[in-house]
């Protein structure tokens, strides 16, 4: 059986990449918003998986590719590797925001056990949870170059996850502890409050525009809960991971203000 997994912000995305590489299956993630590229790992043999990134120059429209090896087999080296989105062998600037050849590189990234992020490969290339992309998504209008009836097919035959957090004290502060520095830094603490409270709200219309834009596309899905669902059983794995490890990996906030951040998490909870 082959995946694709559909996660909201804060869902669980690096967790479920870790649990893939760790079970020696292959893997896509597609990256949405202010860098578009894909990458897809497969296990080579002996601990050893291969990298392959895909962009496409925003000058020339040149597809470009970059090929690495990592040892991923013990859990410290999947849990703690660099971080893919990083892309530290070329600037990230150089990349077309909006794509059109890019999609010629999907059909590799569908042939993978699990595929993260599968909207890009759709067409609809804004930031998940984002303003923007939840306008393409209500509008049915994706705005990067693709082939939508291949991409379609091809998810009408896999088993398509769509994650969602049952503990919303947990989500919601999650952003506060995670959220943009710089607005912290540069506008102090009511702007990042503020900040933070309307990328929720975003965050929360998503989840109803993708529901919505998945049954549009006639492309079958089941719902899975990141706090209570089998992640073994769901996803056909033999080795699980304790996912408290991911616990405060992408905590942004000061240490400071991180009691606070409670009180900013109730405050939500109670006005929303």
């Amino acid at each position: 059986m082959k995946y694709t997994y559909f996660a909201n912000v804060k869902g669980g995305k690096y967790f479920i990449r870790s649990l893939f590489q760790y079970n020696n299956k292959s893997f896509a993630f597609f990256s949405p918003g202010y860098s578009v590229f894909t990458f897809i790992t497969k296990p080579t043999g002996n601990g050893y998986h291969s990298y392959e990134w895909n962009w496409e120059d925003k000058s020339t429209h040149e597809l470009k590719t970059w090929y690495e090896v990592r040892h991923l087999e013990t859990l410290d080296e999947v849990l703690y590797q660099s971080p893919e989105q990083n892309c530290n062998f070329v600037n990230k600037d150089t990349f077309a925001k909006l794509p059109i050849n890019l999609y010629k590189t999907f059909t590799r990234a569908y042939e993978v056990d699990m595929i993260m992020n599968p909207l890009l490969s759709m067409g609809y290339s804004n930031g998940v949870g984002g303003r923007d992309m939840n306008w393409d998504l209500r509008t049915k209008r994706p705005p990067m170059n693709t082939d939508l009836d291949y991409i379609i097919k091809e998810l009408q035959s896999r088993r398509n996850i769509v994650a969602y957090k049952e503990n919303l004290y947990d989500w919601v502060s999650n952003f506060f502890l995670e959220g943009n520095s710089k607005v912290l830094e540069e506008q102090g603490e009511d702007a990042y409050v503020t900040h933070i409270t309307n990328h929720i709200n975003e965050a929360r219309r998503f989840q109803k525009h993708l529901i919505n834009l998945l049954e549009y596309y006639k492309i079958p899905y089941e719902t899975f809960s990141l706090d209570t669902g089998d992640y073994c059983k769901t996803f056909g794995l033999s080795k699980s991971i304790d996912i408290s490890l991911h616990d405060n990996r992408f905590t942004t906030l000061p240490n400071t203000l991180r009691e606070k951040s409670k009180l900013w998490t109730e405050n939500y909870l109670l006005k929303h």
